[in-house]
């Protein structure tokens, strides 16, 4: 279990973390220790946060910690509150899939909560009031209550008109507005599987009202596949990426195309600048990112990421800006984050962080403090299992 203990560096300082185990199958406490062993005694866990985006106090950090969570098969890309207390975590397991609610401060597993009897689940997002977490599972879009760690709604995606014999499309990428008053949901188009000549119609953006608890529009896009979505803070603007090019829309009413920038490079998942005036699109097959200028929708610059046959599970903006992680999963020992200047697009060598107590990295998340890495990840040859891994920087 040793080469499992936290090794993060900042540059060539180590960082020391510690192992949490699992007390016991269900939700547990996770207290610090050099191997196996007695725990302390279980204390009761404070509240969870109801801290917004506009809270003023500084977001704390998040402690050094490898943390394992039991019985999952995978984990996605972990959402951290606007205060820094909480990691809210989607895994995927044998019987399904659970939200996991974890304590930054002192890694405890608070509360495991199943989201569907289908293991799969997609993308997630937070209100703007930090009070609800929005998640697709299968053919679903659920509500989660931070409040209480509850699942408070699961509401069925409205059915996909298609031709007879086929198959509805699956739910992608997921937006909130800014004003929290609507949840923007893709959805893949109908598909015939008839052999050797499967067919796909287009796509669609699904809009859910809070306020109504209800899906009340829909409009169909120029691709079968949306992926990421994003939304501006004008809450007019939004941007599909897509394997036809970046698709933005008007959805101040019913959602309209207004452009689509045929350039390649927009296929998988899309990060908007804290102010909204650019978006960075990543391209895993071709190990790029490409950055766009909203204000005229133009492609200022494209970031080679040089990373030959290493993969690229995640990246990241930094809360101010500033700098662009990405996440590269270069095998054994562990995965790497990469850190590029977003004033040059070039990187910033000095500030990358390695030597991680994971084999293989699936997700990254930059804390609301800007100091702290939320890798997710598993490890497969020794101590095998899947961990949540917090980093100070």
């Amino acid at each position: 279990m040793n080469s499992l203990i936290p090794k993060a560096r900042w540059s060539a300082a180590l960082l020391t973390a510690t192992v949490l185990l699992g007390t016991a199958a269900g939700v547990a406490e996770a207290a610090p220790t050099d191997g196996p062993g007695p725990f302390p005694a279980r204390s009761a866990p404070s509240a969870p946060s109801t801290a917004t985006a506009d809270t003023p106090n500084t977001p704390v950090t998040g402690v050094d910690r490898l943390i394992n969570l039991p019985g999952a098969n995978w984990a996605q890309r972990a959402l951290v509150s606007a205060d820094g207390t909480r990691t809210y975590v989607g895994e995927e397991t044998g019987t399904g899939s659970k939200l996991d609610v974890i304590d930054t401060q002192s890694g405890a597993l608070l509360a495991q909560v199943p989201t569907s009897t289908d293991f799969w689940s997609g993308a997630k997002a937070f209100s703007p009031d930090g009070t609800r977490i929005y998640l697709i599972t299968k053919d679903t879009l659920n509500v989660f209550d931070t409040t209480a760690n509850t699942l408070s709604a699961s509401i069925p995606l409205p059915d996909q008109p298609r031709p007879d014999g086929w198959q509805a499309g699956s739910p992608t990428g997921l937006a909130v507005s800014p004003d929290g008053s609507k949840v923007y949901l893709g959805e893949t188009g109908p598909n015939s599987n008839v052999i050797p000549n499967p067919s796909f119609l287009p796509g669609r953006l699904l809009t859910f009202s809070t306020a109504q608890n209800a899906f009340t529009d829909t409009a169909d896009l120029p691709t079968v596949a949306p992926k990421g979505i994003v939304v501006r803070p004008n809450g007019t603007d939004a941007y599909v990426s897509s394997a036809e090019g970046l698709i933005h829309l008007n959805v101040a009413a019913h959602p309209s195309v207004v452009r689509t920038l045929t350039a390649p490079g927009f296929v998988d998942e899309l990060l908007l600048t804290p102010d909204g005036t650019r978006v960075y699109a990543l391209t895993r097959p071709d190990g790029r990112v490409q950055v766009v200028d909203l204000a005229t929708d133009t492609l200022t610059a494209t970031i080679d990421l040089n990373t030959g046959i290493r993969q690229i599970p995640d990246f990241a903006l930094s809360p101010d800006g500033t700098r662009l992680y990405v996440l590269e999963d270069t095998q054994l020992p562990g995965p790497t984050v990469v850190a590029y200047d977003t004033a040059t697009n070039q990187p910033v060598p000095a500030e990358n962080v390695a030597q991680f107590g994971l084999e293989h990295g699936a997700g990254l998340t930059v804390g609301p403090d800007g100091h702290t890495f939320y890798v997710t990840g598993v490890s497969i040859t020794e101590s095998p299992g899947t961990y949540l891994q917090i980093v100070s920087y």
